[in-house]
């Protein structure tokens, strides 16, 4: 499962009809590329059947993502729960088959997966550490139809986003920094946060390197620009 760079191969937005409103053509996107980042951490992977509690794993503070995968029919629901008994952490609830990513900003401890599966399912932790070189620069168009992710990106204070999704459920698009801020705390830079179909336009401000998380319920595209 490992992935996932979107490449902006334009600027422009084309136009697909979206219920009265523009898609932003697919055509201004490159294909997925493969990437091996020089500074990736090695991946956390857990592959079982049903409902289950994994061993647990180390984190370090900073970026994590994780990719999953299930084709069962009913729940497909994954906690990220801390070792200490603190609140866990919902990655994933979805019902059937699925397949998509989300992110978040771990703190440094011990942790499980408490997964409820009535299928094969497919879980893949990483950490990812960039470099400045590693990082693309912006501009930089991002599209897909499940929920997902991307980066590094090197984002450089003030930047401009436009967004549009078709789905029915959450429109959610954050920016999860690598470094943390002067005090020493990290918090993701929320982007969009919208219901059902929406298409539009908003800032972001953000210094140095990020990755950028989707949380879609149908086919979506983002632009990000600096400003």
């Amino acid at each position: 499962m490992r992935r996932r760079r979107y490449l902006a191969a334009g600027l422009g937005f084309g136009g697909m009809e979206l219920a009265g409103s523009t898609l932003y053509s697919s055509t201004s996107v490159s294909a997925r590329q493969d990437t091996d980042q020089t500074a990736e951490s090695e991946l956390i992977t857990f592959t079982d059947a049903g409902s289950t509690v994994t061993d647990e794993f180390e984190l370090e503070d900073g970026v994590t993502i994780v990719e999953s995968s299930h084709d069962g029919d009913s729940n497909f629901i994954v906690d990220l729960v801390p070792a200490t008994g603190d609140r866990a952490e919902l990655l994933v609830n979805a019902i059937g088959a699925y397949t998509g990513a989300t992110g978040l900003i771990a703190a440094e401890g011990q942790y499980l997966l408490d997964i409820d599966a009535d299928g094969n399912w497919e879980i893949e932790i990483q950490q990812p550490q960039a470099t400045d070189d590693d990082a693309e620069s912006l501009p930089a168009t991002l599209a897909g139809d499940t929920p997902d992710w991307a980066g590094p990106f090197q984002f450089d204070g003030l930047g401009e986003a436009r967004g549009v999704h078709e789905g029915q459920g959450n429109f959610i698009v954050e920016i999860l920094p690598q470094e943390a801020s002067v005090f020493g705390l990290t918090f993701p830079e929320l982007v969009f946060n919208e219901i059902d179909q929406f298409e539009g336009e908003t800032t972001f401000s953000l210094d140095g390197i990020g990755y950028v998380i989707v949380d879609a319920a149908g086919p979506w595209e983002v632009e990000l620009l600096s400003h």
